[in-house]
């Protein structure tokens, strides 16, 4: 995306709105034409960031930070003062971070209520704002659609027809693992099963799921949480994110009372899973008896299939390829870019996978206290394909590029 592009299409009309002078609620439209092009974008964040001569106006597509237009002082301050405003947070400078958040109704096109949130802390060239469409994450109607393999999909369909084990969904910051855990829910609410959430906080209403709200303040934490939903008679179990001791042990109580549960956990790969739980300070039998199946991800962006072209790979590629033992393609594919994807070269995105569904070796590794190495060497002797091989065979075969799979940082080998 170039900044001739957005200063054709975007800051015409915020000159215009601005001259005009016109105010909504104590905002000018400016601050609504900007939302406007950022979500004709596909944008996901807005950014404000200062600079001692202008502002510059950021978008976050497709998971990277893209220049949209620079602003001088004046109109940048003044963008961030209305935002401010909106999210009812003191327009004056303030040097701690504040944060707030605001509806916007849009009435064209029948449009729904779009929710934002809104962060602004102090730099050394001015206040910079930050600003997140709040969205339900996407859902797909099959597992296949986000990216997964059909064998995959079917190890992830044994695991939901069977009972009593964890599924952990692991990645990063950002990697899309909420999205697959909706997903499978989405699965689950058309079947005959009995599904309950228990989250802290709830983030998204899901048709058809029981969802429970984790409230410290009236004594609901996971411990006393996860009592109740057992007494509720569910098949499954969702609890967002273990991110602690106490969620982790609640998520053990389910699973050893038969039932079967879902979760995400930060991790780099799915063997990593065992590490993050044993930070955790779960012993090395509570993870084999109740761990199952592990879903490790990372998102790459989708080459526009309008303009991508093949073309010899460029150096770097070619020597990274090398430096992990690969024989560079003669031809890879590559972005151009072209009206269809803003000149971006990339619309959208895939994930990128690696399924480990546990296996009675696996399980004696991990009371072995085997390290990630080992566990991971396991793994390849049994043919599982990593989340690089993954990555590498959609970089093959045009759904991403090569560069993209690099800048994911999966671990390379064993």
């Amino acid at each position: 995306m170039s900044e001739a592009y957005y200063k054709q299409h975007l800051l015409p009309a915020l000159s215009a709105q601005m001259e005009v002078g016109q105010s909504m609620g104590g905002a000018t439209l400016e601050a609504f034409a900007l939302l406007g092009d950022a979500l004709r974008a596909r944008a996901t964040d807005v950014h404000l960031d200062p600079d001692h001569e202008h502002y510059r106006v950021r978008l976050r597509i497709d998971g990277r930070v893209v220049d949209a237009l620079r602003v001088d002082v004046v109109q940048g301050a003044r963008l961030v003062n209305q935002f401010k405003v909106l999210a009812k947070l003191n327009p004056v400078p303030s040097l701690v971070t504040a944060e707030g958040g605001f509806h916007w109704s849009r009435k064209q096109d029948g449009e729904q209520e779009v929710h934002l949130r809104v962060t602004a802390v102090h730099c050394t060239a001015g206040e910079k704002l930050a600003i997140r469409f709040l969205a339900p994450p996407q859902t797909f109607d099959d597992v296949v659609e986000l990216g997964i393999g059909e064998e995959g999909a079917l190890g992830i369909r044994r695991w939901m027809d069977a009972t009593g084990s964890m599924l952990l969904v692991a990645g990063p910051t950002g990697a899309g693992k909420t999205t697959t855990l909706y997903t499978l829910l989405g699965q689950l609410q058309l079947t005959d099963s009995h599904v309950i959430t228990l989250e802290n906080p709830v983030e998204y209403s899901i048709p058809g799921i029981n969802q429970i709200q984790v409230d410290l303040d009236h004594g609901l934490d996971f411990a006393s949480g996860t009592r109740s939903l057992l007494r509720l008679d569910p098949d499954y179990v969702l609890i967002g994110e273990v991110r602690d001791r106490e969620s982790a042990l609640a998520a053990l109580s389910v699973t050893s009372s038969g039932r079967s549960l879902m979760g995400t956990l930060h991790s780099r790969d799915a063997v990593g899973v065992v590490t993050s739980m044993r930070q955790l300070s779960l012993a090395d039998s509570e993870i084999s008896a109740n761990l199952g199946l592990v879903i490790a991800q990372r998102l790459v962006r989708r080459l526009c299939p309008h303009c991508r072209e093949q073309a010899p790979p460029e150096r770097h590629d070619q020597e990274w390829l090398e430096a992990i033992g690969r024989t560079p393609p003669a031809l890879a594919w590559r972005a151009k870019g072209c009206p269809q994807c803003d000149g971006l070269g990339f619309r959208g995105r895939i994930g990128v996978f690696e399924i480990w569904q546990l296996a009675p070796e696996d399980h004696a590794r991990i009371l072995r206290h085997a390290d990630e190495s080992e566990l991971r060497r396991g793994l390849l002797e049994r043919g599982v394909d990593l989340m690089l091989a993954d990555g590498l065979a959609k970089a093959e075969a045009g759904v991403t590029s090569l560069r993209e799979v690099f800048r994911m940082g999966a671990i390379l080998s064993a």
